[in-house]
């Protein structure tokens, strides 16, 4: 907590400023691209934040909400946007997804927001996926489901995606690369089985 993952990736998102360094997405360095030219970007990545249960806007449908990026990246109908968001919902998993395309948030349970929020982050074919702490609120039961489900998705649409989060055992499972941070800085970078088998930081 507080070592600074969240605040590079919400700088890899360009929610912070970047003074200085490259950043490099599909070859593109993000540092450079001017700030008329952010929302452009952004399609290129998609974000699955901690809080399932507060990450949605209450007031909105799912559909909505869905349709809502749809239609911010994409040169469609909204009709067309109707349709792409009952098959994202589809493919998260949403039983019925098009009667459940007309429910509200409180409608869902924290593992099925969840899921709509990984929907509306894969929606318009990102290079990356970035899930901040995606599991936290979640039961066990739930966790192991969604982490099943992003897996899928990321071969589904050949993403690279990035994870944050404190759980050791989550990091064993789904990650290629680690990177610890403390403090706001790396204090360790190596593969996955090197970290667990020799870890070179008391951290």
């Amino acid at each position: 907590t507080g070592a600074g993952k969240s605040t590079v990736l919400k700088t890899i998102y360009r929610d912070i400023p970047i003074s200085s360094g490259n950043l490099y997405i599909n070859g593109e360095d993000v540092c450079s691209i001017p700030r008329r030219h952010i929302p452009r970007f952004r399609r290129k990545i998609g974000m699955v934040f901690q809080e399932p249960m507060t990450s949605l806007n209450p007031v909105f449908t799912i559909g909505m909400q869905v349709m809502e990026v749809i239609q911010a990246h994409e040169d469609c109908s909204r009709g067309e946007a109707f349709e792409r968001a009952v098959q994202m919902l589809e493919l998260v998993g949403i039983p019925e997804a098009r009667l459940r395309m007309q429910d509200y948030p409180h409608h869902f349970s924290g593992g099925m927001r969840q899921r709509v929020m990984i929907a509306i982050a894969v929606a318009c074919g990102p290079a990356l996926l970035i899930a901040d702490e995606p599991t936290t609120a979640l039961d066990v039961t739930t966790q192991a489901q969604i982490l099943e489900l992003m897996v899928e998705l990321q071969g589904e649409f050949g993403m690279a995606m990035i994870l944050i989060t404190h759980n050791l055992g989550v990091i064993a499972q789904m990650a290629e690369e680690v990177i610890v941070m403390y403090l706001g800085k790396i204090v360790e970078r190596a593969d996955v089985k090197t970290l667990f088998n020799d870890p070179k930081h008391p951290y």
